[in-house]
C-alpha cells in the first residue's frame, strides 16, 4: 500500500544528488509543480529529466534553485534563462533514440507520475500520457504518484498500485492546450497538403497550427487512421465527420494534449502506446499509406529542413520528426511531407538557397515532399537541379528570381 504523500513529505524522497523523472505533455502534474515551487530551496542539487514539449510544458525546473538542473531533448524560450545560466543539459536526440537511452542507460532515483485512480485489478492507467513513462518507472528506485480523478482511464500502459511507493489523490486540472485559431496562410498550405491524402490513409501530425488546419480540411475523407506521437482537439472534428475507420485501433497515439472535450473522448477512441511502438521504424514502414505531415521553420534548395532554429536561436528539438519521416518514406504508398508557408508574415522567404551553417533537423537525403501555400514539390528521385527548380516553384513569387540566382551561385560551390 503506498504511503500518503503531501507538500511536505514529498521532500523526504528528494535528496541532493538525485535524478528525478518528470513526464511531459499532460503527464505533467500541476500539483507536483506547485509543491516544488513552494519550497524551491529543497530542490537544490536535484536534476529533473523529462521530454517537456515547447509551448506545452512551460515550467522551468532548473529555475527552482541556483543549484537545480534540467535535462531535456527540447530547448524552448521558457528554458532560456536557465540555459544561459548553464543549468540545462540539452540532448539532441530523436524520440526513438531517447526511448532507447532511457531503457538502456538511465536510472532514476524518483519518478514523479500522474495517473488515473486504480481499477478493479489494481492498475493505475497512465491516461493521456503514455509516451516515455513506461520506459522509466520499472527501473526507478521510487515512484511517487499524483492520483488524479480527472485523468481518464485509457486503453494503454498502466502502473500497478502495488509498485507506487507514495501517492496523493487530488482533483486537479490536466494541462489544457486548445487548438489555435485558423490562419489564412496555414489554411492555404493545408489545402495543398490535403491533395496528397487519400481515403484510407494513416496520418501522423505534430502539434500546432499546421495540424489543426490539415485536420479541418480532411472531414470529407473516409476510413482515415491515425498513428502519431500525439493527438489534439483536431481529432474531435474527424470523429464528428465520420472520417475515421471504425475498428478499435483506428487511432493510435502516445499522448493526447488538448481540452477537456478531447480528454473525455480519448478513453474509447484512442489506443495509447509508448514510444517503442509509435515511433518504431519497423512498425511505421509496415503501415500502408503512412502519411507523415510535419511543419518546418525553413527549407533550402537542397531539401534540407530546419525545424529548430529561428534568428540563430534554438527554439525546439527534432523530436519524432526523423522517425516519422523516414518510416513513412519506406511504407507502402507512404509519404513524408514537410509543410510551411512560403513566406513569413513580414514577407521574408522561408525557402532559402542554403540553410546557415549549423545543425539541420533533416538532411537532404530524407527529403520527400515539401508543400507550401503556393504548391507541392515532390522531390522523390529528382536530381539536385530538378529538386531546386521544384522547390523554387513553390516559393513566394516575390522571391523566386533571387532564389534562382542563389541556386546558380550555389552550384558553382558544390
Amino acid at each position: 500500500m503506498p504511503r500518503q504523500l503531501d507538500a511536505s513529505s514529498i521532500f523526504d524522497y528528494l535528496r541532493p544528488g538525485m535524478e528525478i523523472y518528470t513526464p511531459g505533455c499532460a503527464g505533467h502534474s500541476l500539483l507536483f509543480e506547485s509543491w516544488l515551487s513552494q519550497a524551491p530551496e529543497r530542490c537544490a542539487q536535484l536534476r529533473f529529466t523529462g521530454v517537456h514539449i515547447p509551448t506545452v510544458n512551460c515550467f522551468d525546473f532548473a529555475g527552482l534553485d541556483s543549484q537545480t538542473r534540467q535535462r531535456t531533448i527540447f530547448l524552448s524560450s521558457d528554458l532560456r534563462a536557465s540555459w544561459l545560466a548553464g543549468k540545462v543539459d540539452y540532448l539532441p536526440m530523436t524520440y526513438s533514440g531517447t526511448w532507447q537511452w532511457l531503457v538502456e542507460q538511465v536510472r532514476f532515483d524518483v519518478a514523479l507520475v500522474q495517473v488515473a485512480p486504480p481499477d478493479a485489478n489494481g492498475e493505475c492507467s497512465l491516461g493521456v500520457a503514455c509516451d516515455f513513462t513506461p520506459a522509466v518507472w520499472p527501473q526507478a528506485t521510487r515512484v511517487l504518484a499524483h492520483v488524479n480523478p480527472r485523468m481518464p482511464r485509457t486503453h494503454g500502459p498502466s502502473i500497478p498500485w502495488s509498485r507506487i511507493d507514495a501517492a496523493v489523490e487530488h482533483d486537479s486540472p490536466l494541462l489544457r492546450v486548445p487548438d489555435p485559431e485558423p490562419d489564412a496562410s496555414m489554411d492555404a498550405v493545408a489545402a495543398n497538403v490535403a491533395g496528397l491524402v487519400d481515403n484510407g490513409a494513416t496520418l501522423q501530425l505534430g502539434l500546432g497550427r499546421l495540424q489543426s488546419a490539415v485536420l479541418r480540411v480532411l472531414h470529407d475523407r473516409r476510413n482515415l487512421r491515425i498513428h502519431s506521437g500525439m493527438v489534439s482537439d483536431g481529432l474531435l472534428g474527424l470523429i464528428d465527420a465520420n472520417a475515421l475507420a471504425e475498428d478499435v485501433d483506428a487511432v493510435v497515439a502516445g499522448v493526447a494534449i488538448g481540452t477537456e472535450a478531447l480528454y473525455a473522448a480519448v478513453a474509447e477512441r484512442v489506443r495509447f502506446r509508448d514510444v517503442s511502438h509509435t515511433h518504431d521504424h519497423g512498425v511505421l514502414r509496415a503501415i500502408p499509406k503512412m502519411t507523415a505531415i510535419n511543419s518546418a521553420l525553413s527549407v533550402d534548395l537542397l531539401g534540407q529542413i530546419n525545424g529548430e532554429y529561428l534568428g540563430g536561436r534554438q527554439l525546439s528539438g527534432v523530436g519524432g520528426l526523423p522517425d516519422f519521416l523516414r518510416g513513412a518514406r519506406q511504407a507502402p504508398g507512404g509519404r513524408g511531407i514537410i509543410a510551411l508557408p512560403a513566406a513569413t508574415p513580414k514577407g521574408e522567404s522561408r525557402i532559402v538557397p542554403m540553410l546557415p551553417a549549423g545543425p539541420v533537423s533533416l538532411p537532404r537525403i530524407d527529403a520527400d515532399c515539401i508543400v507550401s501555400d503556393h504548391g507541392v514539390a515532390d522531390l522523390r528521385h529528382l536530381d539536385v537541379h530538378e529538386r531546386a527548380r521544384a522547390i523554387i516553384a513553390i516559393a513566394d513569387p516575390a522571391h523566386r528570381e533571387s532564389l534562382e540566382r542563389g541556386w546558380h551561385e550555389l552550384t558553382r560551390q558544390l
